[in-house]
């Protein structure tokens, strides 16, 4: 096998050591294929010439980036990325201390080469992936089941466990209901903030920070269950019914899902906002299609730009924005407003003038804090006006600012517990008759008890601590289109997209 044993000792140097995974099948075909003897000069050279580019393949195929079928889906958007982005994307994936870790095994398996069979090693190395990672059928590896003991129905199949929650959401719907006393007593406002975890205010150490201390309802433990904005936005504009796994979140028309849908059959105008053009990635044409809203998202474009995205395309003002729909809503008067605001101040790539550094993993800190002190202001605006106006801020999912072993910082296509856990929050401004003092909610949620603080609302529900104690709870499973993680007992595992079931350590 000659040097191609150091390529299958490299990846499984990864695997053990927690950075990538590893196809059992896949490598152990290809490996016996190198290894076959050849006679023929010839031959070989062919054969080595053909590996290459299925090494390259194989490796990227092993890892947990995107799957290739999903990069040429984004080739359109990605050639959007600056090349200043592009740039700055690159260097994060290189690690020195990993990179300097491999270089060295290598060279220490090169040099026992000399007085080795590596390529026994390398068939044993493959062979000892079986038990470490292969689940036939999905059924739970001892490892797991002992690790699930505290959770119900200890060493239960995954599939099975994944399958049963989303029976359980499909069974789960709260259609709103008009007030029995007419048009609806407040507006609604959800303020949905790109790339905002928990972890990530951890890493800035703004966890604490004193704009989210004064909510009504602060969710602790929110899931937005999805890694990427625009399946976020549709679990968020569908849910007033429970959660759907990522193929059915699109496909699924019911109009009693639709959250602003139901707004407007209660008294509401539902509109949306953006502060940005919502071209990329067709974010504007998804809340037509899947928001339910009546009309198309209001883009302010005459409002000051407080930034550029990766692709050179302005983003505006928050506090601009909202301060001109605001005085708007407030002129115009008519019906009370149901408003869905998407910013993207936070999103990767982004570039603040005027800051000494290009870096948007720099910038984010200032652009964070920024956003927060904008969304300070607005609400101050709003209790200042005395109208009574329910807001709710939560994060789409974060901006992986520490990155981990399987994942770059801003990579986000696993959707670790890291991404997915954002702060969800729910102020009541000028809302008369409130009882009871501000609930922190500790245990695991997601949209649907959103949804459900806003319903008792407009059912009339004046006490916080009850309102609190009815809301929904959601067990842990977050997925995109190729990977599902879920929480079984007290550690999180991820579904490849072959269907195998792995231990997430981040």
């Amino acid at each position: 096998m000659g040097l191609w044993s150091l390529y299958f000792l490299a990846k499984l140097g990864l695997f053990y050591g927690g950075y990538s995974g590893f196809h059992v099948w896949e490598n152990l075909l290809f490996a016996t294929a190198l290894a076959w003897p050849l006679q023929r000069p010839l031959w070989r050279r062919l054969r080595h010439a053909v590996a290459v580019p299925v090494a390259l393949a194989l490796l990227y195929h092993d890892s947990w980036l995107p799957p290739f079928q999903r990069l040429l889906g984004q080739a359109g958007a990605l050639a959007d990325f600056g090349l200043e982005y592009l740039l700055e994307l690159l260097g994060r994936f290189i690690n020195p201390g990993l990179v300097a870790g491999l270089l060295a095994a290598l060279v220490l398996a090169w040099f026992l080469g000399r007085y080795l069979r590596l390529a026994s090693f390398v068939f044993l190395g493959i062979l000892s992936v079986i038990p470490a990672t292969y689940l036939p059928s999905g059924a739970l590896s001892p490892t797991l089941a002992a690790q699930d003991k505290a959770g119900p129905g200890g060493g239960e199949d995954p599939e099975a466990r994944l399958a049963a929650f989303y029976q359980t959401q499909k069974r789960r719907q709260l259609p709103f209901q008009a007030p029995e006393s007419g048009a609806p007593a407040f507006d609604v406002i959800y303020l949905h903030i790109c790339s905002l975890s928990w972890d990530d205010m951890a890493f800035l150490r703004l966890e604490d920070h004193p704009f989210f201390q004064n909510f009504d309802f602060l969710f602790r433990r929110f899931n937005s269950a999805a890694s990427y904005s625009g399946p976020a936005a549709v679990r968020l504009l569908k849910s007033s019914c429970g959660q759907h796994d990522h193929k059915e979140t699109y496909s699924d028309r019911n109009p009693q899902c639709q959250l602003f849908r139901n707004f407007e059959a209660a008294g509401f105008e539902a509109q949306a906002l953006l502060n940005h053009d919502g071209r990329f990635d067709s974010f504007g044409r998804l809340l037509e299609t899947e928001g339910g809203f009546s009309g198309k998202p209001i883009i302010p474009l005459d409002a000051p730009v407080a930034m550029r995205s990766f692709d050179e395309t302005p983003i505006f003002s928050d506090l601009a924005v909202l301060s001109r729909w605001w005085q708007g809503r407030s002129q115009a008067g008519g019906r009370p407003a149901a408003l869905y605001y998407n910013s993207i101040t936070l999103h990767d790539g982004n570039r603040l003038p005027g800051y000494k550094s290009s870096s948007s993993l720099q910038t984010y800190k200032p652009r964070l804090l920024q956003l927060l002190e904008d969304l300070d202001r607005f609400i101050k605006e709003l209790e200042a006006s005395g109208r009574p106006v329910v807001v709710v801020v939560l994060g789409e999912h974060g901006a992986a600012l520490r990155g981990d072993r399987l994942q770059i910082a801003g990579l986000r296509e696993i959707p670790s517990p890291r991404i997915t856990l954002v702060p969800a929050a729910v102020k009541l401004v000028n809302m008369p008759g409130m009882r009871g003092a501000p609930q922190r909610i500790e245990q695991p949620s997601s949209y649907l008890a959103l949804t459900a603080v806003v319903a008792q609302l407009l059912n009339g529900e004046t006490d916080r601590e009850q309102l609190a104690a009815r809301l929904p709870e959601t067990a842990h499973v977050s997925e995109n289109d190729a990977l599902v993680l879920m929480r079984l007992g007290e550690g999180d595992w991820v579904r490849s997209a072959d269907g195998v079931w792995m231990p997430y350590r981040e």
